[in-house]
């Protein structure tokens, strides 16, 4: 199976931290903030990913190098200050109509969160999302998407900011089937990924795998980078 690492936006909200670096390669405990992700993936035992670039995308290949056991191939988006769906588009000439791992650059993901998407997928059942119902600080909890559960069931019936009441946040770690590039049809072409999961949902292909415990962290602001690095740094001095 194949991820694919959405890396294009400009990561304004952290103003001069990313001025001269792409936001995946600001340092959190010493190392790139997507570095995190692709340990996670490596762990898993994937062995490809595309990373979709824009923002200082020459600046990001090269920070990124070479993995001795993920081969990455990059595609640019240079829409990038717009929807998300741009970036999710310029992958799908790579993908064909294989299951793939979506994930975002900015969202530090543990090995747990992979392996829990690996195993709660079966083909040509829904889509997967990583839904984490831990209790989180309102603040962070408030920023972040929003899931809610169809009664007596792990599908999900709404994705999206600012949805209350609701059951779990969105992780920002998907494994998509193929029912996904209809969803991506049937959705404007410059959209945020919500309205693709959205819709994704209103068809009844789309639920949740609960990795409440497991570690990761969205780092949209200042403040974000801040905690995640208290966080990782806890992790990996335990």
């Amino acid at each position: 199976m194949r991820a694919v690492i959405l890396a294009a936006g400009d990561g304004g909200r952290l103003g001069r931290h990313t001025a001269t670096v792409p936001k995946p390669l600001i340092p959190v405990v010493g190392r790139p903030l997507v570095a995190y992700t692709l340990d996670a993936l490596e762990s898993a035992g994937l062995e490809s990913a595309v990373v979709v670039a824009g923002y200082r995308a020459a600046q990001l290949r090269a920070g990124l190098g070479r993995r001795p056991r993920l081969h990455i191939t990059f595609v640019v988006n240079p829409r990038f200050v717009t929807g998300a769906s741009l970036s999710l588009r310029a992958a799908r000439p790579l993908l064909g109509d294989e299951p793939f791992l979506l994930l975002m650059a900015d969202h530090m993901l543990s090995p747990a969160i992979i392996e829990h998407l690996l195993r709660a997928y079966v083909p040509g059942g829904p889509s997967i999302v990583a839904a984490d119902a831990s209790p989180w600080p309102g603040d962070y909890a408030e920023e972040a998407t929003h899931i809610r559960f169809a009664p007596g069931g792990r599908l999900v019936s709404r994705i999206g900011k600012g949805l209350e009441p609701y059951d779990a946040l969105d992780t920002g770690a998907f494994l998509l089937g193929p029912e996904v590039w209809t969803a991506v049809d049937a959705s404007p072409e410059d959209c945020e990924l919500s309205v693709i999961f959205s819709e994704l949902a209103r068809r009844g292909q789309l639920a949740g795998v609960d990795v409440s415990g497991a570690s990761w962290y969205d780092i949209d602001t200042a403040a974000d980078l801040e905690a995640a690095s208290r966080l990782f740094a806890v992790e990996s001095a335990g």
